[in-house]
């Protein structure tokens, strides 16, 4: 590996037929391991496609978003087939945040789209509005590391561009090892007194 990935996306470009076998593969085993995950008592599935944002909008088109819609759509089918319950799906595509991706990915199958913190609130829940999906974010991981009134101030203008319907609060990405667990403590009451204050409105 490389920080600049050059060495996968060399791949990409000079073995394309090659990397949508292995794409295809890996699709696959991740379809079956989800279905297995809620046989054993999962009760919502998140799938974490970490690089898409390091790709080209091209490259993400032809390499990541088509087995993505797959792997939602295998694992509906497959809970179905088997008679498993049905578990509310999430897409999380790290950095995936140019015009007409996050549309895409709201017309996969998936119940919610995960964000990260590269994006306005207000401009993702005018491109995904909550008549069509839920969607999960995006607080910067790095405002754990503010005092908890800052906290405070940035959760408000968090739940004022999404609004409260269809959305969970959450993190852009996950915590840092050295965060203050009593920040993230923060981060939550937060969120539930000002989204409380926001629906009593």
């Amino acid at each position: 590996g490389s920080k600049t990935l050059s060495k996968v996306k060399t791949w990409l470009f000079r073995y394309p037929n090659e990397s949508h076998r292995l794409l295809q593969g890996i699709a696959d085993i991740v379809i079956q391991y989800q279905i297995e995950k809620v046989r054993a008592g999962a009760q919502l599935l998140q799938i974490f496609e970490s690089n898409g944002g390091d790709l080209s909008p091209a490259q993400f088109e032809e390499f990541s978003l088509p087995y993505l819609a797959q792997i939602a759509k295998g694992i509906k089918e497959g809970l179905k087939r088997e008679n498993l319950p049905s578990v509310p799906l999430t897409v999380f595509a790290r950095g995936a945040n140019w015009e007409g991706v996050l549309e895409k990915l709201a017309d996969t199958e998936f119940d919610t789209v995960g964000l990260d913190w590269r994006i306005e609130p207000q401009v993702a829940r005018k491109r995904i509005p909550a008549t069509k999906k839920t969607i999960q974010g995006n607080l910067d991981p790095c405002t754990l590391y503010a005092s908890k009134e800052d906290i405070y101030g940035e959760v408000v203008n968090m739940l004022e561009g999404f609004g409260t319907e269809r959305y969970i609060a959450n993190l852009g990405h996950g915590m840092h090892p050295d965060h203050d667990p009593e920040h993230a403590h923060a981060f939550i009451l937060a969120v539930q007194e000002v989204s409380s204050k926001m629906n009593q409105k």
